[in-house]
């Protein structure tokens, strides 16, 4: 090893030991947390309190959950994540009301899962100004593989053991052991 390497791996403590400190902060919050859950580096979570994840679980690095805060008198959001699953890096869960991932999904990098839009019928408001809505919640049955890029809108129920094609954006709910690929996702064959 070059003095040059061993310069760069002292570097990385801090920042390895920041994300570590901040896992065991996000384990603590959770509203659950299962055993041998595992958080790659730079992952963020909003709002802990709403967020169930079960056994064995893997955050991979940079994963965002974003989970909006209920309004007053609004029931309170969850977002569960079921035991073995895999999450690749960059991905996004958003969840204001439900998002329900199965045991044993395996995610691609760079998913984006979320069950709320952004208002836009103002046009006296810039669209980042409205308020954001649910048009219905997100599940992810168990057993499912989500391609790299995939988008999963909301009100969309995806069954177990399904494979989503990579860069597909699912509008529509998919029936269990099934293809999808395309924008928007298509049926392409049935596993069963």
């Amino acid at each position: 090893m070059t003095v040059w390497s061993w310069c760069a791996r002292i570097l990385e403590v801090p920042q390895r030991l920041r994300d570590m400190a901040q896992a065991r902060d996000y384990r603590i919050r959770l509203r659950a947390a299962g055993s041998g859950i595992s958080f790659g580096p730079g992952i963020h979570i909003e709002h802990p309190e709403f967020v169930e994840i079960s056994n064995g679980v893997h955050l991979n690095a940079h994963c965002w959950i974003s989970v909006i805060a209920p309004a007053p008198g609004d029931p309170p959001p969850l977002l569960t994540i079921g035991a073995g699953t895999y999450i690749g890096r960059f991905a996004t869960l958003a969840c204001m009301r439900r998002v329900k991932i199965g045991a044993n999904v395996l995610m691609s990098d760079r998913v984006f899962i979320g069950d709320a839009l952004h208002g836009f019928s103002r046009i006296d408001l810039p669209i980042k100004d409205q308020p954001m809505h649910s048009p219905g919640p997100v599940e992810i049955g168990d057993g499912t593989w989500i391609g790299i890029g995939v988008c999963i809108l909301p009100n969309v129920k995806i069954g177990k053991h399904c494979v989503i094609g990579a860069n597909a954006v699912v509008t529509t709910d998919v029936p269990d052991y099934h293809v999808v690929a395309g924008i928007p996702a298509k049926t392409i064959r049935s596993l069963a």
